[in-house]
């Protein structure tokens, strides 16, 4: 993770599982945007896969910032930058980090460790701004 915060223009970069938990790094405090940034990400991937559409990156666009996620078969890599960053060289380091992260044991162990499966879909559609929302995809948990 060093290798992608050394880049121009990032802010910061994290893994987090699936479910949207916080993998890597272990910080030692809460941050509720961080946890909200795993969770927004992880509805998002989930959504996806319900639609059977598989993506490798997912971009969002914030005001004065971008979130660049790497979707993986049990985790994902978030990287937060400015508007400005390279996002061609943050993509080619991802792809190297995520490499890195599938054979590394401890975050392995932590994937395994990690909340039992969520079912994400079936929170969110819990929630009443969400509902309309899944109604018009014809989404069902």
């Amino acid at each position: 993770m060093t290798e992608l915060n050394k880049i121009p223009g990032v802010t910061d970069s994290f893994i987090y599982s699936k479910g949207g938990q916080l993998l890597v790094p272990q910080l030692q405090y809460k941050d509720e945007r961080i946890e909200h940034f795993g969770k927004e990400v992880a509805l998002c991937s989930a959504i996806l896969e319900k639609m059977r559409q598989e993506v490798d990156y997912i971009e969002l666009i914030y005001e004065d910032r971008y979130l660049i996620v790497q979707v993986s078969a049990n985790f994902f890599i978030l990287v937060l930058c400015e508007d400005t960053a390279d996002t061609t060289l943050i993509k080619l380091t991802l792809n190297v980090i995520s490499d890195d992260a599938k054979s590394d044991k401890d975050i392995q162990k932590s994937l395994r460790k990690s909340a039992a499966k969520v079912d994400l879909l079936a929170k969110a559609q819990e929630e009443s701004e969400l509902q309309d929302f899944f109604k018009k995809l014809k989404i069902t948990s």
